[in-house]
């Protein structure tokens, strides 16, 4: 799974239609009150690199933040009213949570284990040992329980990093307990490991940059760039060369790195809403690239985010992006 404010899998390129791209839509500007013609919000999906988009779901108003498929190809959507589940690829979904879990706003599955799942809310980290039939807070050692996006090492899944208002907290235990670190007093909004060096991770803040790891997320370091100072959402590498890395701003859209993020350029060219809040790079075809907007719905790259090109979901919040292959 490669995709922003994830963990990110190691995975070998290959054909563009064994994939697909889930899109969560979380809300739309045309939408009025009572109106018998408003757009369909939640998850999408598209099978052909993202030119045409099928909706999944309940078609009813519900806040989805992110989705993503596990390892053995169940759907897990985090929502406004809980973690949701499908294993038909979106067709049906059942609510896996209770009613005293809301507004999850994002949800990772282990690599190693399918049936561990962590959600990220309003209310800290909650996971799920059984595929969703019951779920647990993990809490134990938050100060502020608010988290935005946590990251399962891919290397030792026990490990976590979790992103809150208060900076990065770290489980060494699979979220039993947590520790905060060395970003204290730092809101950060997204966190991703590098696909191929594990040790490395990434972090977007808001109004503070970007920050790097080299030692597992132990210590972090301030990218003297041109994100220095920005609030970033997302975060996204190329599988074909991990050395490339993007990042979505807010008010200032998309950067690209070439150099594993030690500097940045804007990549903005065809982007009508510079408030990018999601992005993906596509396994099978890296030189597509999406980019989910703020009110502006979504824009599509086909060479590697050099030009965009608005794509669907008119004034639409696109909150989520993720893909996956067929193996």
């Amino acid at each position: 799974m490669l995709a922003l404010g994830a963990c990110l899998l190691a995975s070998s390129t290959g054909r563009g239609q064994d994939e697909t791209t889930y899109m969560s839509v979380l809300s739309s500007r045309k939408h009025r009150l009572n109106a018998s013609d408003n757009p369909v919000v939640g998850l999408y999906v598209s099978k052909d690199r993202g030119m045409t988009w099928e909706h999944r779901g309940w078609r009813e108003y519900i806040r989805v933040f992110y989705t993503e498929a596990g390892p053995d190809g169940i759907l897990w959507s985090a929502c406004g009213n809980g973690v949701l589940r499908s294993a038909d690829g979106g067709m049906t979904w059942r609510i896996s949570t209770g009613w005293e879990i809301t507004e999850v706003l994002k949800v990772h599955v282990s690599p190693t284990n399918p049936e561990t799942a962590f959600g990220a809310t309003a209310y800290g980290i909650i996971r799920t040992t059984d595929s969703g039939k019951s779920w647990c807070a993990m809490t134990r050692g938050f100060h502020r329980t608010f988290t935005s996006d946590l990251c399962v090492d891919r290397a030792r899944p026990a490990h976590i990093l979790a992103a809150s208002e208060e900076g990065v907290y770290e489980s060494e235990d699979n979220g039993n307990t947590w520790k905060l670190g060395t970003l204290r007093g730092i809101v950060v909004n997204v966190i991703a490991q590098h696909p191929l060096n594990e040790r490395e991770f990434f972090a977007g803040t808001e109004d503070n940059g970007l920050f790097r790891s080299t030692n597992g997320g132990k210590s972090w370091h301030v990218s003297k760039t041109s994100l220095s100072r920005m609030t970033i959402y997302a975060l996204a590498f190329d599988p074909s060369s991990p050395s490339t890395v993007f990042a979505g701003t807010y008010g200032s859209g998309v950067y690209r790195s070439v150099d594993g993020g030690t500097t940045w350029l804007q990549k903005d060219q065809g982007l009508q809403i510079l408030d990018v809040h999601s992005l993906v790079v596509l396994q099978g075809r890296p030189s597509v690239v999406l980019a989910g907007t703020l009110n502006g719905g979504l824009y599509r790259s086909i060479d590697g985010g050099d030009h965009w090109t608005f794509n669907s979901q008119e004034e639409a919040q696109v909150w989520g992006l993720s893909t996956t292959r067929v193996k």
